[in-house]
């Protein structure tokens, strides 16, 4: 009988150096592990479970060997974004060699999209992949585990490995059309404390914020993204969502929290119900958006909303200014309408927009098109720009139609920041950009060219003076100047920044050349 269960979730620990964007400084909560936990609950109250997010870990290999000694799990659980996969890799071998009878699983976004690379080695890292939704899947797989006393092989919703480096891919799990039915994801499964120092992706603190999810799934296609499989927005009744935020806000008493929709305006009407919701039943509390607004769908009504419900950070994906290749990558976006959001959003909130170069057939010309529309938001506290990454899975994977060393290439990219350091070891070169592995037809702007524009959008972006007093400005509405110095570290990946880098900014006078400024990496 299945009664102890170990999960872990990969990110990096800190025995990592400052050399990623996405380690020991920004995260969320483990909220698809807690989500699964609350689910098994349901059915099994009796399982006693364990969750090691290795953000949290001075050393991440010494906490799953101490853990696998003293819990003695009946069954291990591993979860990871692409970019972790070292980490993933070097983590499942610890696992194997520390637990090498125990039933050992794989699922999150990396294993569910690189499923052939997981469990064709011999032997495979994992014994058996939850690709998708797990809830349902994972319940399903402990009443196996109970009723049989081994791994399914036929599973609805999971990957298998076979003999002679192959694998089975079973039928796929339908999505959970009324996600009413997960319970509100078991925060009692985290300590709060162990996130101390840890900030999330509103540059708020992770121990003393809550991660809330009303939706799930996004009705855009665009062809870069994992979302683009799903078909449709599943909303959470927001009742539902009024009795999560409560039990943090009273019983917690936590007024930090993040919604991680991949689309939360989206319909409008149920993400204002929601916002009249916290308007009339929370008061003080800071609500953050760092994943999922679509631009042209706020209206001013909602923006209104979401100033009187105490919003203070969101984020905006314009992508690319160019309408050929808003039709290309199938987002779609209205981008007259998006940049007049963007304008209103930057001078009532702290305001991220993001931005991608590199995509198949993207031209420089078209390329600096979305620098010059960046250049012009002038309030934007956070433009990110990133260069365009290729991951198993997506539409854009498999338009590019790599051939198989090619899909070497593209899997080893993968963990490399998707926004690159502008100097150092860490600037793009070599095996970094997915572009340098095809042809110029395919994609024209090779590394050197993504090279020049990251400087250019270092130089009149980032650097622009008007957008940094502008910008300052509105932070101070939300933020002391020690959180603002945190956020420059942030988004300029730089732990050094400091103080009088912040005055040294501030000092240079509006519609100014941009001077020389002692940055480690852009980290945008």
């Amino acid at each position: 009988m299945i009664k102890k269960i170990f999960f872990i979730d990969v990110e990096f620990d800190q025995t990592t150096a400052w050399d990623n964007q996405l380690q020991s400084k920004w995260a969320h909560h483990p909220l698809g592990l807690m989500y699964l936990i609350s689910s098994a609950r349901k059915i099994y109250p009796d399982i006693e479970f364990k969750i090691l997010h290795t953000i949290t870990c001075e050393n991440a290999e010494k906490d799953v060997k101490r853990i696998i000694l003293d819990f003695k799990p009946d069954l291990i659980g591993i979860r990871s974004l692409s970019i972790c996969s070292g980490e993933f890799e070097t983590l499942a071998k610890v696992v194997r060699k520390e637990a090498p009878e125990t039933p050992f699983v794989g699922g999150g976004p990396y294993p569910s999209a690189s499923y052939e690379y997981i469990l064709e080695p011999s032997p495979p890292l994992v014994d058996l992949i939850v690709k998708g939704e797990g809830e349902i899947t994972f319940v399903e797989l402990i009443t196996y585990l109970n009723e049989n006393g081994s791994l399914p092989s036929s599973l609805t919703g999971t990957v298998v490995p076979l003999q002679g480096a192959k694998v089975k891919v079973n039928d796929a799990r339908p999505i959970i059309d009324n996600i009413d039915i997960i319970p509100a994801p078991a925060y009692d499964a985290i300590k709060l404390e162990d996130y101390k120092g840890i900030s999330n992706l509103a540059y708020q603190r992770a121990d003393s914020c809550a991660f809330i999810e009303t939706s799930r799934g996004c009705t855009y296609k665009c062809y870069y993204c994992h979302a683009a499989l799903s078909e449709t927005v599943r909303r959470r009744s927001p009742q539902l969502v009024f009795d999560e935020i409560s039990e943090h806000y009273h019983q917690r008493e936590i007024r930090d929290f993040v919604f991680v929709d991949d689309i939360f305006n989206v319909p409008k009407k149920i993400g204002k119900t929601i916002l009249r919701g916290i308007i009339d039943h929370f008061p003080g509390v800071r609500i953050n958006f760092s994943n999922g607004l679509r631009a042209d769908q706020l209206d001013d009504e909602f923006l209104d909303l979401l100033e009187e419900a105490g919003t203070v950070h969101l984020a905006l994906a314009i992508e690319t200014a160019t309408p050929r290749l808003q039709k290309l990558i199938v987002k779609h976006l209205n981008i007259p309408k998006a940049k007049e959001v963007v304008e209103k959003c930057s001078k009532r909130f702290i305001t991220c927009a993001f931005f991608i170069i590199g995509f198949p057939s993207e031209t420089m010309e078209e390329a600096m098109e979305t620098v010059k529309f960046a250049k012009d938001l002038d309030h934007l506290a956070q433009p990110v720009l990133s260069i365009c990454k290729v991951y198993r899975g997506t539409p854009l994977f498999d338009a590019l139609s790599p051939t198989p060393e090619q899909t070497r290439l593209i899997d080893e990219q993968m963990t490399g920041a998707p926004q690159a350091k502008m100097a150092g070891e860490q600037a793009i070169k070599g095996n970094q950009f997915y572009g340098d592995f095809f042809s110029k037809e395919q994609v024209p702007l090779q590394g050197e060219g993504i090279d020049n524009i990251r400087w250019e959008w270092l130089r009149t972006v980032v650097l622009n003076p008007d957008r940094v007093h502008n910008s300052y400005r509105v932070m101070k509405k939300f933020f002391t100047d020690d959180q603002i110095v945190n956020f420059y570290k942030n988004f300029m990946d730089n732990p050094n920044f400091s103080q009088k880098e912040l005055d040294k900014l501030l000092k240079r006078k509006p519609s100014a050349e941009p001077e020389s400024i002692e940055l480690v990496g852009e980290g945008v």
